[in-house]
């Protein structure tokens, strides 16, 4: 069996999870508002944002650093630094607490409906005597900073019908802040929605959707049970790692398909059997000039691959060999979540 290193594993790391878009109140000086959960879906017991237990999963990055979770709730993303937690204390799923090193400072992300003017419920965040400021989060999308005090922020971004929301309240150990800003200016900027990444708002430069995410029958986000069901065989050989309690397997079939599990759910599919064929039509052993006609100009290029991306996360990618397609992978970036 050949197994193709080049490509599949040299991502199982650094760009798996890298998507790349919320209820109870914690005391501070400003005006906190309380998360609502009206009108949004309901949170699903298992995914690839929490185990059978309700704890949530955590996911490497770019960064060694640093882990990246997510909220099926509200379908936003977050990294926080590896040695910290974050667990969900509310009744909905909606809100989650992170657990940084000292346990008197409060941080929590969750998203809230709209309910009136952003100008109004900016200024209600911040209070009298707080100040509201524009704020770049990662992925470019402008959202505000807003300082309460030197030791409570909030950090807001818009998606469709919801708020986004980072709360910091550190006013229990007012040094706290000053050591770990660049922490909490990392956390905030990697805030990030399904919406921007799979919503029915993409970019113009986003050239598939979450429904090009699929090869024969085999796509992201599936289960492992219902792989297993569509491939109609075990797997020839599977090799297992944990990073922070996540489960992750690699699976090798026996047409040399490969497929990477994380905690029960596909996470990665590289396929070379033209047997499999992409919703568009795009199989193993076409022509390279095909990809082009079934999908256009890629967003990334080079000798030997093509790249398709939503909202700037490449998750189609296409490899080449003499001019024929010899290898077609896709990646789960935050699974099908309802846009809201």
């Amino acid at each position: 069996m050949t197994r193709y290193c080049c490509f599949i594993l040299s991502v199982l790391i650094t760009s798996l999870f890298l998507l790349t878009g919320c209820g109870s109140n914690v005391g501070g000086t400003g005006n906190n508002d309380e998360a609502v959960s009206d009108g949004a879906p309901s949170a699903p017991k298992i995914s690839a944002s929490t185990n059978l237990e309700g704890e949530i999963l955590f996911y490497p990055t770019f960064d060694e650093n640093y882990k990246t979770g997510s909220n099926e709730k509200f379908a936003f993303w977050f990294d926080i630094p590896v040695e910290w937690g974050a667990e969900d204390r509310s009744e909905d799923g909606s809100e989650y607490h992170i657990l940084p090193d000292d346990p008197s400072i409060a941080i929590r992300i969750y998203g809230k409906m709209i309910d009136g003017p952003e100008d109004t419920f900016y200024r209600q965040l911040a209070g009298e005597k707080g100040t509201i400021e524009d704020f770049v989060f990662r992925d470019n999308w402008v959202g505000k900073k807003i300082t309460v005090s030197e030791n409570e922020l909030y950090f807001v971004r818009v998606d469709g019908d919801s708020y986004l929301i980072l709360h910091v309240d550190a006013t229990a150990n007012p040094g706290w802040m000053a050591e770990n800003g660049e922490k909490i200016l990392y956390i905030a900027r990697s805030a990030r929605t399904t919406r921007e990444s799979f919503g029915k708002i993409s970019d113009e430069a986003s050239l598939i959707t979450v429904d090009d995410l699929k090869v024969g029958d085999i796509e992201v986000g599936m289960t492992y049970e219902k792989l297993l069901y569509v491939m109609e065989q075990e797997p020839v050989e599977k090799t297992e790692e944990e990073y922070h309690g996540m489960k992750a397997e690699m699976l090798y079939f026996a047409d040399d398909t490969q497929v990477y599990v994380v905690n029960d759910i596909v996470h990665i599919v590289n396929v070379v059997s033209p047997d499999y064929e992409t919703p568009r039509g795009l199989r193993p052993g076409d022509s390279e000039e095909r990809i082009v006609e079934l999908y256009g100009e890629p967003n990334n290029k080079d000798d030997f691959s093509y790249g398709y991306c939503i909202d700037g996360y490449e998750l189609l990618t296409v490899v080449v060999s003499d001019g024929v397609v010899s290898q077609i992978q896709i990646e789960y970036g935050g699974g099908e979540s309802e846009v809201f």
